[in-house]
């Protein structure tokens, strides 16, 4: 199974981040669901996982986090920079430590998004501590050569920390749900909801699961994808890597 990207295949790829938030819901597993303002460069109106670019601030070093020591070290920026977008884009702490007011997580989160202080500094001013086994790596998703913006997309899981609460940004995400993964799969097939092929690809591969313990539990290695189009038309990510959904005709995929 291939892991890693070329760096042939890197080039001009841009590095970001993504996390799938999970919760025990009444119909079963039930994940954090975004749509993505229509006014957005990139996937605007579709629906998504919190997620985005890497920036430069998203450094895992200091008293504000634990379990990063040894990790590869793009893999320990790219924890940090899902949990500040899921805080960011859903309101959504990741970290442990006392509990933030509305008033405080009201004041950090645009402060956050306007880059105006970086994650690790947000955690220090209100005592919390990231630890990285609250992210565990799902899959990383490069675009096919040729596109004219590709992201380099480390996906991650999470389970919804006790207490926490969504709440999208009304900004970047303009709505947020929680959702089956049949659920979603239903309102695209329906086109009630518009999803890009990565996406639809990883809640087909949710859907297979139905606790947060299950899927956590889940012994797959976490797959580096790069899609492929057949000469038939066809888009295709390979067999054998906890997929069930591996294949889209080009001309019915949402690329970007």
């Amino acid at each position: 199974m291939n892991t890693a990207p070329t760096a042939d295949a890197l080039a001009g790829a841009i590095a970001a981040a993504t996390v799938i938030i999970a919760r025990d819901g009444a119909s079963g597993l039930e994940i954090l669901a975004i749509e993505r303002a229509m006014a957005m460069g990139f996937a605007g109106g579709a629906i998504a996982f919190p997620g985005g670019k890497v920036d430069a601030g998203d450094h895992a070093r200091g008293p504000c986090f634990a379990g990063f020591d040894g990790l590869d070290p793009e893999d320990a920026t790219s924890r940090v920079s899902a949990a500040r977008e899921a805080f960011e884009e859903a309101g959504i702490l990741l970290s442990t430590g006392t509990t933030v007011d509305i008033e405080t997580r009201t004041r950090l989160r645009p402060a956050s998004d306007r880059h105006e202080i970086a994650f690790p500094d947000l955690l220090g001013s209100i005592g919390h501590c990231l630890s990285a086994q609250a992210l565990t790596p799902f899959a990383r998703w490069l675009p096919p050569l040729g596109l004219h913006k590709r992201f380099d997309t480390r996906f991650y899981l999470a389970a919804l920390p006790p207490g926490e609460e969504m709440l999208a940004d009304g900004h970047e995400a303009v709505n947020a749900r929680w959702a089956t993964p049949a659920e979603l799969l239903a309102d695209a097939d329906a086109g009630r909801i518009s999803v890009l092929f990565p996406t639809r690809c990883n809640i087909a591969r949710l859907a297979q699961f139905e606790t947060v313990q299950a899927l956590l539990a889940d012994p797959t290695p976490p797959p580096f994808i790069q899609p492929d189009l057949q000469a038939d038309g066809w888009l295709t990510i390979p067999e054998g890597l906890g997929y069930p959904y591996i294949r889209e005709r080009m001309e019915s995929v949402r690329r970007q």
